[in-house]
């Protein structure tokens, strides 16, 4: 039986991966909904649109993103945003009768001092790291609401927290790029421009976990054909790498031969950050790309499909 789906956020990298995935499968409609179509921030504007459309499915892809120094200086936009988004969606959900909602959050969510790699009950155990700390908290608000309705209501209803993102569709402004694309960015303009070094921000030594975003897809779509018993689950691939393995891995992807400069002045964020994914690999989803592969793919994507058409580099 064909089920309508709406993919929020689906001309995002997560939400456009989502929608390449699930266009291949014969049993999906999906239902557009472009950025310019609907406000998910209006409480009024997504319940007449969840009441003329009447999906059964929901993924909410939608919401602001951005790197670190990006979510720093603009908090309380991070904040509202997102908490208006993915309040409005699970809301509408609920009350039009949505058989299935997958909400993506973060890893972010999870305190700055916790053991790693992070499990599901860290949330909410210490403080936040503030350099995120009002994207996390509106994340971790749609999370909460999401589960209150999922035990309430005993619907299917989850939220899933990823490792950090990359891939195609990603966002590569430097203003407010996360580091995976800003760094590859930064090594094609160098190579380009025949610059001698090239600046990383931060010390180098802080480690994150790297999810390509079309795993992330198949999870989606590992999590839709399941009836999940959790209210939220992490997804990552288990591996994680400091930033400095990370600035030389795309060094020797482009083949660029100037210097590694590391400005300390620059803030790192928490020291490490890798989830613990061992529920969704118990039910038996796991990642297919390997960062290194990943990564090289990533940089061909970027040197192909977007440095070209780049302007002002």
């Amino acid at each position: 039986m064909i089920q309508k789906v709406l993919i929020a956020g689906q001309e995002g990298m997560v939400g456009s991966a989502v929608y390449r995935l699930l266009k291949k499968k014969n049993f999906f409609s999906i239902i557009n909904c472009k950025r310019k179509d609907l406000d998910f921030t209006s409480q009024i504007s997504v319940e007449k649109w969840f009441k003329k459309n009447k999906p059964e499915i929901v993924i909410n892809a939608a919401g602001r993103v951005g790197g670190i120094l990006d979510n720093f200086n603009h908090q309380s936009d991070f904040l509202y945003t997102n908490s208006m988004i993915g309040l409005n969606i699970i809301n509408s959900s609920l009350k039009f009768g949505v058989k299935k909602l997958i909400n993506l959050g973060s890893a972010c969510i999870y305190p700055k001092k916790t053991k790693q790699p992070i499990h599901e009950s860290a949330l909410l155990s210490s403080a936040l790291e503030i350099t995120n700390e009002g994207y996390a908290l509106s994340k971790i608000m749609s999370l909460k609401y999401c589960q209150y309705i999922k035990q309430k209501f005993r619907v299917n209803f989850i939220s899933i927290q990823p490792a950090n993102l990359y891939g195609k569709g990603d966002n590569f402004d430097l203003k407010s790029s996360h580091v995976l694309p800003a760094l590859v960015k930064k090594f094609h303009i160098a190579k380009y421009k025949k610059k001698k070094f090239i600046e990383v921000w931060g010390s180098g030594n802080v480690k994150r976990e790297f999810l390509n975003v079309e795993d992330l897809a198949d999870a989606i779509y590992f999590l839709l054909q399941k009836r999940v018993s959790y209210d939220y689950l992490n997804i990552g691939t288990g591996e994680d790498i400091s930033i400095k393995d990370l600035a030389f891995m795309i060094k020797k992807s482009i083949n660029y031969s100037g210097e590694i400069i590391f400005n300390k002045k620059y803030p790192d964020g928490v020291k490490k950050r890798k989830v613990n994914s061992t529920k969704i690999r118990k039910m038996g989803w796991r990642p297919k790309i390997k960062l290194k592969n990943g990564v090289k793919e990533f940089c061909q994507y970027y040197s192909t499909k977007i440095f070209p058409f780049e302007k002002n580099l």
